[in-house]
């Protein structure tokens, strides 16, 4: 993570304290259902912003951690962990790539709408390996491209949109990192998203300007392209929406 990604989720977390889309969207029942916490896990929720996925896994487990590089979202997962009671959730400064735990010390860790802000995913893909006991599984929810074709127009589009935004990455490109760190591809699911234009802009606080940059990149496509990226234009034409796939992946580290 950068400090980019920091001081783009610092000024805008009051934003995502109230998304419904990051609180309890569709990958979120998906990302518990692969992980099948108990009450023996302790669990690790890398780049937690707001404590979402944390907060979820917290009844469930013995204890879970969230870290994030932006204060002002661990201030929010501090206050609603206090607001309903979980007592075994707590929140720490950390960054994905260089996780602040001694190796072994989990058993389960998340990640959910964070790694395409990731700068180095080998990186976080290594700590996860690090920081997990053996037998330990690592379970993920992150937009992807739809095809490496798509990739380079979507990064440009969502980078427009949010300048943290480091790689969308296809299925592919998951399954060789996650491979190469050594973790096992257990399940995986495709979850659609389809998230509105206007709300989407808003959310990471984009300038008119920068709305009239997304429209024209958007405009750079022709009518198959668009649909290959998953855009969604209404009758006259107008951008409304677009579709985002999200991979929700459960990887194990072997042995115990």
């Amino acid at each position: 993570m950068t400090d980019r990604s920091a001081a783009q989720f610092n000024a805008h977390a009051d934003r995502y304290a109230t998304s419904e889309f990051h609180r309890a969207g569709p990958s979120l029942p998906v990302l518990l259902r692969l992980a099948a916490p108990t009450p023996g896990d302790h669990a690790l929720d890398v780049a937690t912003g707001t404590g979402n996925t944390a907060l979820a896994l917290a009844p469930f487990v013995q204890d879970v951690t969230g870290v994030d590089v932006a204060d002002a979202m661990l201030a929010h997962a501090r206050e609603r962990a206090t607001r309903e009671r979980l007592n075994n959730a707590t929140f720490r400064s950390g960054d994905a790539e260089a996780l602040p735990f001694p190796d072994g010390t989990f058993t389960l860790v998340t990640s959910r709408h964070a790694p395409h802000h990731f700068v180095h995913l080998d990186h976080f893909l290594a700590e996860a390996w690090r920081v997990l006991r053996p037998g330990g599984r690592l379970v993920i929810a992150d937009q992807v491209s739809p095809s490496p074709e798509v990739q380079a127009w979507t990064d440009t589009y969502q980078r427009l949109r949010d300048p943290s935004h480091h790689a969308q990455r296809p299925v592919q490109a998951w399954q060789a990192l996650s491979a190469q760190a050594g973790f096992t591809w257990a399940a995986h699911k495709i979850v659609p998203y389809e998230l509105p234009f206007d709300w989407w802009t808003a959310q990471s606080g984009c300038t008119p300007d920068t709305v009239a940059a997304l429209r024209a990149h958007a405009a750079t496509l022709d009518a198959a392209q668009q649909e290959a990226a998953g855009l969604i234009l209404d009758e006259h034409g107008k951008l409304n929406a677009h579709r985002e796939p999200m991979l929700v992946v459960r990887l194990e580290k072997p042995g115990r």
